[in-house]
């Protein structure tokens, strides 16, 4: 470790980082070094390579492959449903999964692989932050899509989760999470998507042109694929909705909502949001999840220890 750049050098930071990303990086950084006592990893050309601080070491990935997961649980069920994803073509990026600290994906994989595996198929956790109507949880996925491809592009959700209700009725959910990211800045063609925007009946008239707009696209074509599953019986859900996953205070997140909610219908039934800090309050009071609970919040959200040294 003497040879290592300290956790706050500034040669591991990202000039082209905004104020909030560059901390939150600077927050990946100290907990690779104090808690994960691994290298950084480095990015680029390999002629001009450069380190940064919230890249994993790939040498100390290979020896411990759970290093990017909050839990065992959650490491064992990424390595499984990484090799399932790639089996059904879809399109997982193995670098931000096992070595990028930063990304979203493998704090998705944390949150719902952990769920995942709790003794009672994760009903605890869903109902306290999901689905309070649930009785029985039918199924937890991550970097998952319908195998119809209904909006006959590449929209997935991070993840899905379908309950059952006291009515025998399953409803989906469809989990877009979000930590430093932005959403996709992408314009897609509004034309594409009128009939599923039509169909789904969420929305107000001639909304999809709107909608496609940069800032709410994304979100967008998550609630087109929601409201697609729920008509088509995907996983024998009859209701749907998206919930977002990502930190209270998003700029991003916030923007997409609003604009969300002013073409929604009824914006409270189809498109909700729940914190990160919520997730670790409410994992704190379950008793298989108080490890997955502490672990997400000295990871992800706690950024006392920044002004330490």
């Amino acid at each position: 470790m003497s040879d290592w750049l300290r956790w706050n050098h500034p040669d591991l930071t990202v000039k082209s980082d905004s104020q909030r990303t560059a901390s939150y990086r600077l927050l990946q950084s100290w907990y690779r070094e104090k808690v994960l006592d691994v290298r950084y990893g480095t990015y680029g050309p390999k002629d001009h390579e450069k380190p940064c601080g919230s890249l994993l070491d790939p040498n100390s990935v290979r020896e411990r492959p759970g290093l990017n997961f909050l839990t065992n649980n959650a490491a064992e069920y990424a390595t499984t449903r990484a090799k399932d994803v790639a089996a059904e073509h879809g399109s997982l990026d193995p670098d931000r999964l096992k070595l990028n600290m930063l990304s979203s994906m493998p704090l998705c994989f944390s949150i719902f692989g952990e769920l995942r595996s709790q003794h009672d198929g994760g009903l605890a956790g869903v109902k306290a932050l999901f689905d309070p109507a649930a009785t029985a949880v039918v199924k937890i996925e991550c970097e998952w899509k319908p195998g119809s491809n209904p909006l006959s592009d590449r929209t997935a959700f991070d993840a899905v989760i379908v309950t059952q209700r006291a009515n025998g009725s399953n409803h989906l959910i469809g989990v877009e999470c979000k930590y430093t990211e932005p959403f996709s800045q992408h314009r897609y063609d509004p034309k594409h998507y009128e009939v599923p925007h039509d169909a789904s009946r969420w929305f107000k008239p001639n909304s999809a042109a709107t909608l496609s707009g940069s800032s709410t696209n994304q979100l967008w074509r998550n609630l087109l694929l929601a409201s697609e599953c729920a008509r088509r019986g995907e996983l024998g859900a009859s209701t749907a909705e998206v919930c977002i996953v990502a930190l209270a205070k998003d700029s991003g997140v916030d923007k997409a909502r609003a604009g969300l909610a002013e073409q929604l219908l009824e914006p409270d039934l189809h498109c909700r949001f729940v914190p990160l800090e919520t997730i670790a309050t409410k994992f704190a009071a379950v008793p298989g999840l108080v490890q997955c609970s502490e672990s997400l919040n000295t990871r992800y959200i706690d950024r006392t220890p920044l002004g330490s040294e």
